[in-house]
């Protein structure tokens, strides 16, 4: 089965358990992937989130069910995972502008949100650079939070004085980003912090990276013309499905060697824990 046969074969799953849980094992079964990967380049492939694809197509399907059922309002919302009628009134009116009472009114317009499907196409015509890079164990040290977006943890370490704090302390800048994944919700766990090999110091979070061996890519360019996304994409669009590589289940690492935002300029290393 090739990478465009499993994405779909998730979606198919994804779709016929809409008003269930996820099981993410059997996410992991259909792409021989584990899920945490899956689910971190999901966004790059699509531009949009898994959790907010969830949303958007269980919405979609709240809107036909109070339009051509006489399902209660709270029975829809139960349906489709929401506690309560008023989380879910404000879930539907976000996406669709209006409540689900307006929603059953004859002419109401609504948003309609398709089923996502994969295909085939032509890409790679355009060279991607990469390494392979072989590491002894490392740790990194450094603030680890959950935030809306990964920007958030910066945000964090920017807004005081930890990255000045960090480099004292281990010697290296504050360059590495960690991503361990994305909640339900879209939020991103995320670390921001430097390597670093002495001992527990306390009021920082700490990861510990086993023996690995990493992919590694570069993103350079000007900060407006989204280049570090577009690589992203390429990596989980292009490279990955047609290599003899493996994501683990380890965080990924973005290494901010140049993120200039007066002159918009960057340069970022990213690394990718595989295996063959």
């Amino acid at each position: 089965m090739d990478w465009v046969e499993r994405m779909n074969g998730v979606m198919d799953y994804l779709e016929g358990h809409l008003c269930e849980s996820i099981d993410t094992e059997e996410i992991s079964r259909i792409m021989a992937w584990p899920y945490s990967a899956f689910q971190r380049s999901f966004a790059p492939i699509t531009g949009i989130s898994l959790s907010e694809y969830l949303r958007r197509r269980r919405l979609t399907l709240a809107a036909y069910d109070l339009q051509h059922t006489q399902m209660r309002v709270l029975d829809v919302a139960v349906k489709y995972g929401y506690d309560s009628a008023d989380a879910f009134a404000a879930a539907f009116k976000r996406l669709h502008g209006v409540t689900p009472q307006e929603a059953r009114q004859p002419g109401v317009p609504l948003k309609f949100c398709a089923r996502m499907r994969f295909t085939f196409a032509i890409v790679g015509v355009e060279e991607m650079d990469y390494s392979v890079v072989n590491r002894e164990a490392f740790s990194v040290l450094g603030v680890r939070r959950v935030t809306p977006q990964a920007a958030g943890a910066w945000g964090i370490v920017k807004a005081d004085d930890t990255r000045e704090r960090l480099l004292k302390l281990t010697g290296k800048p504050c360059e590495l980003g960690l991503c361990f994944g994305f909640g339900e919700d879209g939020s991103n766990d995320y670390m921001c912090g430097a390597e670093y090999a002495g001992k527990e110091s306390w009021g920082y979070d700490r990861f510990t990276y086993p023996e690995t061996i990493f992919l590694v890519f570069t993103a350079k360019g000007a900060i407006s013309g989204g280049g570090l996304w577009k690589t992203w994409q390429r990596i989980y669009g292009e490279f990955l499905p047609q290599s003899e590589y493996r994501q683990l289940d380890l965080p990924t690492i973005e290494r901010y060697v140049v993120w200039d935002e007066e002159k918009d300029d960057m340069l970022v290393e990213i690394y990718i824990p595989v295996e063959k």
